[in-house]
């Protein structure tokens, strides 16, 4: 008796499903991948519903519109019979990874009288066709931040995804050729002061970096960064050298495995015990400096980066010939 009944409500089911004409998506240009990816979301969303998603020859049309608000989406789906809505929903996602619930709802909601359409359809199969119901319209709650001027639309404002990147690797450092006299003793015999030179050609070391930054997103292809690289070696000598980098990176694809190409100019410190004079030992001034990787996993909330960096210091403000200079290979987790 049991299956008998599971069967009837089965052919219940059926008898109430519609197909149902997914138009192309609007509005979802966020991404290059966006507007397919809106699409098959919404296709399984009606699967979901009990109906049938097509691409043509149905009179049940879904319309879909991707809208951004701030850094919110807001999805709204219109239901279509014989030129009229005649049923909508809209939701809001606080962000890209809620997207696919907030364009879920939005497709149940304008499709939640398919059914009852059906099978007034069916009723009157024999009959004059029943004009569409009226245009119910159904509003999911959501959140009342961001809202801003409604009349600020003269740009359009996209989401920017932000991740903070930390790192380890290895670095190979150098710091400047240097020579300095000094009038440390006196010559009795002869009256005259002696002097001593002391002189630091350019060393190479190796050494080992942190790596910190900030990448915001700005669009798929492009991001703002703030980078900062501190490399230090501890030997014969010490050194502790560190540069802060606003700058950016260029993106030239948008793939799960995606590489980079990036600069930036800013501050940088040097500490240097290979110098005799402790001036020549601390450094301060502008820096300058390139980047260039691989970013894994792109598309996800949390990523692995291998990056090459090549960074230079001077020392001062008014002088370019003392430089120091550290170039650097690590591997960051973004997230």
């Amino acid at each position: 008796m049991k299956k008998f009944f599971s069967a009837i409500l089965s052919f219940a089911a059926l008898s109430f499903a519609a197909n149902v004409q997914v138009l192309a998506p609007e509005g979802a240009e966020f991404a290059p991948d966006a507007p397919n990816m809106v699409h098959s979301i919404v296709r399984a969303s009606v699967s979901e519903t009990g109906n049938t998603p097509v691409d043509g020859g149905a009179d049940i049309k879904l319309r879909t519109n991707v809208m951004t608000m701030g850094s919110s989406f807001v999805v709204v789906c219109e239901q279509i019979n014989n030129g009229t809505v005649v049923g909508s929903g809209r939701q809001k996602a606080g962000s890209i990874d809620d997207l696919d619930v907030a364009i879920d709802g939005a497709v149940k909601s304008a499709l939640a009288n398919v059914s009852e359409n059906s099978s007034d359809d069916s009723y009157a199969s024999t009959a004059t066709r029943q004009e569409p119901q009226p245009n119910v319209v159904v509003f999911v709650p959501a959140e009342d931040n961001d809202r801003g001027d409604p009349n600020d639309n003269f740009a359009h404002k996209r989401p920017t995804r932000n991740y903070v990147s930390y790192g380890l690797g290895t670095a190979l450092w150098h710091n400047y050729d240097y020579t300095e006299s000094r009038c440390d003793d006196f010559d009795t015999e002869s009256g005259r002061q002696c002097h001593k030179k002391y002189d630091t050609d350019r060393t190479w070391e190796q050494a080992f970096v942190f790596h910190y930054a900030r990448i915001f997103e700005v669009i798929p292809q492009a991001a703002i960064t703030i980078v900062n690289n501190m490399n230090m070696s501890f030997g014969d000598e010490w050194q502790l050298h560190e540069t802060f980098l606003l700058g950016g990176r260029f993106f030239p694809s948008t793939g799960t495995v995606t590489p980079f190409l990036g600069a930036g100019f800013g501050l940088g410190m040097q500490l240097d015990g290979h110098y005799y004079d402790k001036d020549e030992s601390f450094a301060i001034g502008l820096a300058g400096g390139a980047e260039l990787g691989v970013i894994f996993f792109r598309n996800s909330a949390t990523q692995l980066e291998v990056g090459l960096a090549w960074d230079a210091l001077w020392d001062g403000f008014d002088s370019f010939d003392r430089r120091f200079g550290a170039g650097s290979f690590y591997i960051a987790i973004n997230y």
